[in-house]
C-alpha cells in the first residue's frame, strides 16, 4: 500500500493549511479550459466554420441536450454556460493524472501531480459549490421564504428527511466522482510499480496499463458527463 501513501506538499499560512498539489493541478486545468474556450471561439463565423468552432459548438450542444433531458429546457445561457464550463473542467481535471504522475523520490515521498479530482477535498467543494448555485437559483427564482417552505414540502413533518436529503445529495455527488478517479489512479500506481521490477514484468504489465489507463479516459468523460447532468437534474428541481 505504500505505492498511494505519499505525503502531501503542504504550507500553512494564517494557520490555514494548503496543499500545494490541488492548488497546482486544479490552477492548471482552469487554465486549460479558459484557453480552449477563448482559443476555439475567436473570429467566429456563420459560413463554413472551422474545426475548432464546430468543436466548442459540439460540446454546447451536448450540454443543452442534457438540459433538455434533465429540465425540457437549453435556453438559458447562465445554466448553459455553467454546464459547459464544469463538463470541460471535470474532463481535464479527471484526466490530469493518466499519463503519468510526479512523485518526489524521497524517503517520506511527496506526490505533486495527479488529478485534483482524486482528492476528496476538491470533489466535496465542487458538490457543495454545485448544491448551494442550485439553492442560489431558487431564491433567485422564487424568493427566499419559498426556498425555506420547500424543507417542509409536503409535510412539515418531513423537515428532518428533506434536510438530510440535501447533506445525502451533496456527499453521494462527490465522493461518487472522488471514488472513480481516486480508484483509477490507484489501479495506475500498482500497474506502473510493476513495470520499475524487471524488464520481463515490464513487458508483462505495460500492456494491461495502456489499456487500463484508455479505460481511464473512459470512465473520466463519462463522469463529467453524470456529474454535470446531475448537476442539470437537481437545477431542475428547484426551477419547478
Amino acid at each position: 500500500m505504500d505505492i498511494i501513501e505519499h505525503s502531501r506538499p503542504q504550507v500553512v499560512w494564517f494557520n490555514l493549511t494548503f496543499d500545494l498539489s490541488v492548488i497546482i493541478t486544479t490552477t492548471i486545468a482552469a487554465i486549460i479550459v479558459f484557453l480552449i474556450a477563448y482559443l476555439f471561439t475567436r473570429n467566429p463565423t456563420t459560413s463554413a466554420p472551422k474545426r475548432r468552432q464546430n468543436f466548442m459548438e459540439w460540446i454546447v450542444e451536448f450540454v443543452k441536450d442534457i438540459m433538455n433531458n434533465s429540465m425540457v429546457a437549453s435556453n438559458n445561457l447562465f445554466i448553459l454556460s455553467t454546464g459547459v464550463s464544469l463538463l470541460m473542467y471535470l474532463f481535464i481535471a479527471n484526466l490530469m493524472g493518466v499519463p503519468f504522475s510526479i512523485i518526489t523520490a524521497e524517503v517520506n515521498s511527496v506526490a505533486w501531480w495527479k488529478s485534483p479530482t482524486a482528492d476528496a477535498h476538491v470533489t466535496m467543494t465542487l458538490a457543495i459549490m454545485i448544491i448551494v448555485y442550485t439553492h442560489f437559483i431558487d431564491i433567485r427564482l422564487h424568493g427566499f421564504t419559498h426556498f425555506v417552505l420547500s424543507f417542509f414540502k409536503p409535510f412539515k413533518v418531513l423537515f428532518p428527511i428533506n434536510a438530510i436529503e440535501q447533506l445525502a445529495t451533496t456527499l453521494t455527488l462527490g465522493l461518487r466522482l472522488f471514488g472513480n478517479i481516486y480508484a483509477g489512479e490507484v489501479m495506475l500506481a500498482l500497474l506502473a510499480s510493476a513495470v520499475s521490477h524487471g524488464f520481463g514484468t515490464a513487458i508483462l504489465a505495460s500492456v494491461p496499463m495502456l489499456i487500463w489507463q484508455a479505460f481511464c479516459v473512459f470512465i473520466g468523460a463519462i463522469q463529467a458527463y453524470i456529474f454535470v447532468t446531475l448537476t442539470m437534474v437537481y437545477i431542475a428541481h428547484r426551477l419547478t
